[in-house]
């Protein structure tokens, strides 16, 4: 009997297989629509300050919810890999010029005194991953970067993520230290989850 973690490992490389080949074309045209969904939702509307992630290798992109927030007044956080500490920072972002190549080829922001926030600032956190369930269950790159960091968000922050239809599956193998995420937004659907359990699009 496999156990979670080689479950987990089969999975990671299967549905980022799948993903690498996605052309990117495709990439951008889905990454549009998913977008769009994300930019009608209310919790955006009223969010102050926000948490995104620079795509990498055919993730969802990010860049129409990036140019929303700055022209909308919002507050824009990236994450910076601290290493030796297997942590995250989240530091303040003003336009596309604030990353630079950094932890695994990511675009991060530098660590130049620029401001910092604590997760439990944050209205909405939008979290990378490779799978994810419609029980709010998600597989990510096995760092465990995201699980650390998500412990300290407040209560009612919205944790959301973005992704194509192929990454949403009926269950992923999950841990009790696994982030659970209470929002998906597809390009065809919007997963609202509340509890561990899907009640509704």
């Amino acid at each position: 009997m496999p156990s979670i973690a080689e479950k987990k490992d089969s999975l990671r490389r299967d549905i980022l297989q799948k993903r690498f080949k996605l052309p990117f074309e495709e990439v951008f045209k889905l990454s549009s629509i998913i977008q769009k969904r994300f930019l009608d939702l209310r919790e955006l509307r009223n969010a102050r300050r926000l948490a995104l992630y620079a795509s990498f290798k055919n993730e969802v992109l990010t860049d129409d919810i990036f140019e929303y927030a700055i022209s909308h007044g919002k507050e824009v956080f990236f994450p910076r890999v601290v290493r030796g500490e297997r942590g995250l920072i989240f530091l303040k972002v003003h336009g596309e010029k604030d990353l630079a190549p950094g932890s695994y080829e990511i675009q991060e922001p530098p660590r130049d005194g620029r401001e910092t926030a604590p997760l439990s600032s944050f209205d909405i956190i939008i979290v990378p991953g490779v799978a994810f369930d419609t029980s709010g269950n998600r597989l990510g790159y096995g760092k465990g970067y995201y699980d650390k960091a998500v412990e300290d968000v407040k209560e009612g922050c919205l944790i959301a993520a973005l992704a194509f239809n192929f990454q949403i599956l009926d269950r992923v193998p999950a841990e009790t230290h696994d982030v659970k995420i209470t929002k998906i937004v597809t390009e065809s659907r919007v997963l609202h989850i509340e509890r561990g359990e899907y009640i509704g699009q």
